[in-house]
């Protein structure tokens, strides 16, 4: 059985603000890493265990889409990965 996703909504802010921000140089680029992004994210319905575990939060874990690393948790017993944040690597990483 797939696995639901469900983004919170700061993580759809920092979606929207790395889009946004891309979309100013370049629309066409914002379009394609947008959705380049949002069709990697979308392999975790099946592979859910794809992203590497983070050291002191042993329920959150890692997905790498370079630059962007998207920080999500699974809820097994609901079929569903909660994607909880998405930062630039260059940035400091999230506390949850």
């Amino acid at each position: 059985m797939d696995f639901r996703l469900l983004f919170t909504q700061r993580a759809l802010n920092y979606l929207a603000d790395i889009i946004g921000h891309i979309a100013e140089d370049d629309p066409e680029t914002a379009e394609r890493f947008g959705n380049s992004l949002l069709d990697h994210v979308e392999l975790l319905t099946r592979f859910p265990r794809m992203g590497s575990t983070i050291r002191r939060r042993a329920r959150v874990r890692k997905l790498s889409h370079s630059p962007i690393p998207v920080y999500y948790q699974l809820r097994e017993n609901k079929y569903l990965v909660e994607i909880l944040h998405l930062r630039h690597a260059s940035r400091k990483s999230p506390k949850f």
